[in-house]
This record gives C-alpha cells, sequence and structure tokens, in this order.
C-alpha cells in the first residue's frame, strides 16, 4: 500500500504539487487523471524519488521512501515505467528480458518467461527481433514485461498507451488489470480518460498540483461536473 500525507514536491524551488494526499490499496489498479501540467507525472516520480519533496510523507507498508535513493526504492518494491526511453532498443525482445532474469537460477528464468508468454503472447513471437523494430504497443508490453519480472509490490506507469493504435491500447490495459487482479498494485497515468474508465477501479484527478476528484470509475463516469470541467468531456455518456 502507497500512501502520500501533505505532499508537496517539485523540480529545484518550483512547486509543482501542493499538499497531496492519497492512499492507493493494495492490488487496485488506478488512473491518474488530469490536464496537461497538473502534477500528474510528477507524483509518480514523486514516489519513485526522482523528484525535490519539499515536505510531506510517501510510505509503503509505512515504510518511508522519502529521501530514499532510487535504487533503494526499487528495493522495496516499486517499479517504475516511464512514457520514453523504457527499453534497450539495440537488443532482441528476449535479450532485454534476459538482462532482468539473469539474477534468477535457470529454473525460474524458464517459469517467468512461461509466464510472461500467458501475458504477452506477441512478446514470444517477437523474441529474436530487435526491440527498436518492434510497434509502439508492442515495445509498451516489453517494458511492461521489463517492471513485471522484477516482481514488484507496486507498478508505477506514465502514459502506458501514448501513441498506441485502440486495439493496442485495449491489450496494454487489459494486461495491466489482470495484474492488479493478481494483486500487484497499479498507479497509472493517463491522457485518454476514455479508455482507461474502461479498465481501471479508482480514479485520481489532478489539477493545478492538487486533487480535485477521487473515486471509482463508475463514479467518474457519472459525475458530471468532474467529467466536463476537469477531463474535457462533455458528458459522462460519451467516456
Amino acid at each position: 500500500m502507497i500512501t502520500v500525507q501533505g505532499l508537496q514536491a517539485g523540480y529545484g524551488k518550483l512547486f509543482v504539487l501542493n499538499d497531496i494526499s492519497h492512499t492507493f490499496p493494495k492490488g487496485e489498479f488506478t488512473a491518474i487523471l488530469g490536464p496537461n501540467g497538473s502534477g500528474k507525472s510528477t507524483l509518480l516520480k514523486s514516489i519513485f524519488g526522482i523528484t525535490s519533496v519539499f515536505s510531506g510523507k510517501i510510505t509503503i507498508d509505512e515504510k518511508n521512501l522519502v529521501g530514499v535513493p532510487t535504487e533503494k526504492i526499487s528495493s522495496y518494491g516499486i517499479a517504475y515505467i516511464p512514457q520514453r526511453q523504457n527499453i534497450f532498443t539495440g537488443l532482441t525482445v528476449l535479450e532485454n528480458l534476459m538482462l532482468v532474469t539473469r539474477k534468477y537460477p535457470k529454473a525460474e528464468t524458464q517459469r517467468l518467461l512461461a509466464e510472461i508468454n500467458e501475458l504477452f503472447p506477441i512478446l514470444m513471437k517477437r523474441s529474436s527481433q530487435p526491440a527498436g523494430q518492434l510497434s509502439g504497443g508492442e515495445r509498451q508490453m516489453v517494458a511492461i514485461a521489463l517492471g513485471w519480472l522484477l516482481k514488484p509490490q507496486v507498478m508505477l506507469l506514465d502514459e502506458p498507451s501514448a501513441g498506441l493504435s485502440p486495439r493496442f491500447a485495449i491489450e496494454v490495459f487489459r494486461v495491466l488489470q489482470q495484474l492488479a487482479h493478481q494483486g500487484m498494485t497499479l498507479i497509472v497515468v493517463e491522457q485518454n480518460a476514455r479508455r482507461v474508465l474502461d479498465w481501471c477501479e479508482k480514479v485520481c484527478i489532478l489539477r493545478e498540483g492538487q486533487i480535485v476528484f477521487t473515486g471509482t470509475a463508475e463514479e467518474c463516469r457519472n459525475d458530471e461536473h468532474t467529467v466536463k470541467n476537469y477531463l474535457g468531456v462533455y458528458s459522462h455518456k460519451t467516456i
């Protein structure tokens, strides 16, 4: 469980987040929504230790994360998948995966690769292909698979559907929903509310560095004021 209390954070002397408090329960898929510049990505980066935290607390299962080096935060069971530069394009798909699995015994590696084949069937079909030749959706699946191989409790994803075709976006969200059902906590920044609200359980909307809405995906859809004023959609029926 990730808990954020009274968080003020940003970059250098620039404040981006102002008094953010929210709890992300274990095993839930939470979408972070809001207009550009609202602080969505900054929230993820603050959890992962790559912003300036001016005040407040961030904890995972009551263990403090503020001021902890990023490499140690990873050891607490948190994986961060940025929007760009999230795979090694000069390596094949399998070589990307083996960078993580090489730390496991051979039998464990084979078991994990078999599970990846179930989660991402297309990746094993592309195993010998250079990752730089994959489509955008396939690259995103490699990035998620790399994060999953770290066996995290929590996965932070920044715009996983950006630039993807509707078909691949659905496939990415299907996999994320499946990971949440397996007990992983997912905190996912998204621009496309129409897509993610069909898959996530909870919603947290930011505007100008502050939380303006929290609730279930269904509550968000049915809140006309929220949909119109914070998501830029004029009727929840269009989501």
